[in-house]
């Protein structure tokens, strides 16, 4: 083998392990699935519990939970799914889009999240300083700390919310009515919680939809 072709054949190999080290689809089977820094991972569940952890910098993490807990590291932009409840989100310093069940949806601190419920109960936490925390709550509470913009659904009627000093939140209940029991702000920071004219909107510290 020339120097030329063994030039070219380890740029080759190099290459190879470039992609594989950057793109790894894998199953987890009663298992642990961990995306390492800097890589792009997606995991697929073949048998419960399954667990996804991105550790952070991860371009592109996706996950199926089941009956375990999903989490989104610094700097991550992850996406996961709930394949079997109980499923637990935990996004932090992130971008990250997760389905919960059964379980507890947490946005901490700088994160930017969006939350759907599998079924209930769900909890969602937005810790604060989240410029985007939207939720769907289920026979549980959504709350937004402070200093954040928050968006809640309740899929129940069967919901209370909590809006801290400094954040603008709205909440919608479809089915229920908006400022009675299941279906309220038990903390508005900002003074009094507002029915808005659509009938299934309250809102705390934000204008109603329309205005």
């Amino acid at each position: 083998m020339t120097k030329g072709s063994l030039r070219l054949a380890l740029v080759l190999f190099t290459s190879v392990l470039f992609f594989i080290g950057c793109k790894r689809h894998g199953y987890c089977d009663g298992s642990d699935c961990v995306c390492e820094p800097g890589q792009k991972c997606e995991f697929e569940c073949d048998a419960p519990p399954c667990h996804v952890d991105c550790i952070g910098d991860n371009p592109e993490c996706y996950g199926e939970c089941a009956n375990g807990d999903c989490s989104c590291g610094p700097g991550s932009d992850c996406e996961f799914t709930c394949k079997a409840e109980p499923c637990h989100v935990n996004c932090e310093d992130s971008n990250c889009d997760g389905e919960c069940g059964n379980g507890d949806c947490t946005c901490e601190r700088g994160s930017e999240c969006s939350f759907s419920c599998k079924s209930g109960p769900c909890h969602v936490n937005c810790e604060g300083d989240n410029d985007r925390c939207d939720g769907q709550c289920a026979n549980g509470s959504c709350s937004c700390g402070p200093d954040s913009t928050c968006f809640f659904e309740c899929t129940d009627a069967n919901c209370a919310f909590i809006c801290e000093s400094g954040s603008s939140c709205s909440a919608t209940c479809p089915g229920g009515t908006p400022g009675t029991q299941g279906c309220q702000f038990t903390q508005c920071a900002a003074g009094t919680a507002t029915v808005c004219p659509d009938g299934e909107t309250i809102v705390c510290g934000a204008p109603c939809p329309g205005d």
